[in-house]
């Protein structure tokens, strides 16, 4: 990480610092007692399900170096540290460190945002710029405050870019995450109807993304979607801007995508490329990352050598075969743009055999979330889909959509849990059917995959 003192860090968070060595350099930050290292901070983070200062004793124990707290730490412990620092907001805190390391790092940052891909690019774009570029990227899909922050915190001067995947579900997160991370480039992969409860409609998602846009110098360079309808009119916002998709003047022009064993081909500004991805919509995060990375310098062959080697990140169009049965495992997480690519998807598996989906609830879309599941339902009706199989209050809306366009009920279950549905499955299921398993993160649609080959959670 980028060198620095406990002192700087109190300075950093404006914390009062109690020290018997102010000057001693940092080792690390952690949040997680299980699995600090000796000579770390831990930063007593406060979050909806737990808070930090329970474990500030576990924390010491296993040699934290110091305690970064929102309250007095109790003596006892404050004695077995040789460092703390109390500051107004733990939170908050970290974001300041974070922020003030990034500042500390003269390093092109690329940050991308979008309701769906931003994870699928950010793993593209690190794939083609890594055999170059020592490249530092966010963990999974850690794109929130403390994502970001832990993703800073691994900095360090060996690092010649970084890429960073930014998320959010509430109004102001974006511009709080961009100041953070004071990016050069932006991407910005379509805006669709994810979080509803809290953006109202598509517009004020529309809104929030293109925030991001506000952080960028005046050399920035914004990468945009143009196929998506509110993103092609972000024509008069003051940055450098290049489109990519289908349409019209578009300066990385998509053509001839097609469907091949094992993922796509397709041609950008007319050189061929190959994704071995699942998913049309994967040919539009490739051309994202490909467009990032000509500005890098990267030739089209280094990138087709990349594209080679990417994989999709885990639960997202993964697929696992299981006692004669194809699982398509997509249950990272759910909103009804998501929903209708994964569908895609099964249609494309599976030459024409039988095909199921085990639906949980898509969560955060207001007032219109029965509207929404009742699409999705009305798609899976129309696609020919099997079985239906609906896990939650919400996907109960995507039995009625599946029955109101002329599923026969027969043909649509309603499991009370994941091994319900599970028992579902083995008794429907015809040996070679392909089942996609699908909804919020929050519904945690794969332990349907677990009871097939573990147990299920209880």
């Amino acid at each position: 990480m980028i060198k620095l003192s406990v002192n700087d860090v109190a300075r950093m968070t404006g914390g009062k610092l109690s020290s018997k060595k102010p000057e001693d350099p940092v080792r690390g930050f952690s949040i997680d007692s299980r699995t600090i290292r000796p000579g770390e901070l831990f930063i007593a983070v406060k979050g909806s399900n737990f808070d930090g200062h329970d474990f500030v004793l576990n924390a010491a124990e296993k040699g934290a170096s110091g305690l970064i707290v929102g309250r007095p730490a109790d003596p006892a412990c404050s004695e077995m540290v040789d460092h703390v620092i109390v500051v107004e907001d733990t939170l908050e805190a970290m974001a300041m460190i974070a922020a003030g390391i990034r500042k500390g790092a003269d390093i092109p940052v690329v940050c991308i945002t979008g309701t769906n891909g931003k994870t699928t690019v950010k793993n593209i774009l690190s794939s083609i710029l890594s055999p170059r570029y020592n490249v530092l990227s966010n963990r999974k899909s850690y794109n929130n405050i403390i994502g970001l922050s832990l993703t800073l915190f691994d900095l360090d001067p060996s690092h010649d870019v970084a890429i960073l995947e930014l998320g959010t579900n509430h109004p102001g997160e974006i511009p709080k995450l961009a100041e953070i991370a004071a990016p050069h480039m932006a991407v910005i992969t379509n805006v669709g109807d994810g979080h509803l409860e809290f953006f109202i409609n598509r517009e004020g998602v529309f809104i929030e993304k293109i925030s991001l846009l506000d952080f960028l110098p005046d050399t920035g360079i914004a990468f945009l979607n143009k196929d998506d309808r509110l993103l092609a009119r972000v024509g008069t916002r003051g940055t450098m801007k290049k489109f990519y998709g289908m349409s019209a003047g578009c300066d990385f022009l998509i053509t001839r995508p097609l469907k091949k064993e094992g993922g796509y081909d397709f041609f950008l500004n007319g050189n061929r490329f190959f994704l071995p991805l699942e998913g049309a919509h994967n040919v539009y995060n490739a051309a994202a990352a490909i467009s990032v990375a000509e500005y890098f310098g990267i030739n089209h062959e280094e990138i087709r050598r990349a594209l080679g080697t990417v994989s999709l990140p885990e639960m997202h169009l993964e697929k696992t075969d299981i006692n004669d049965l194809v699982f398509i495992n997509d249950s990272y997480n759910a909103n009804p743009d998501s929903f209708e690519c994964a569908l895609k998807v099964l249609q494309d598996n599976g030459a024409g055999g039988p095909k199921g989906v085990v639906a949980g609830d898509m969560l955060e879309l207001g007032s219109r979330s029965g509207e929404f599941h009742k699409m999705i339902g009305r798609s899976i009706a129309a696609g020919g889909i099997d079985f239906l199989i609906t896990l939650g209050t919400g996907a109960g809306h995507i039995a009625e959509g599946a029955a109101e366009s002329g599923m026969g009920e027969d043909r649509i279950l309603r499991a009370v849990s994941h091994e319900d549905a599970a028992e579902m499955i083995r008794r429907i299921a015809a040996p070679g059917t392909v089942i996609l398993l699908k909804g919020s993160r929050a519904t945690k649609m794969e332990e349907v995959l677990k009871c097939f080959t573990t147990s299920c959670t209880p």
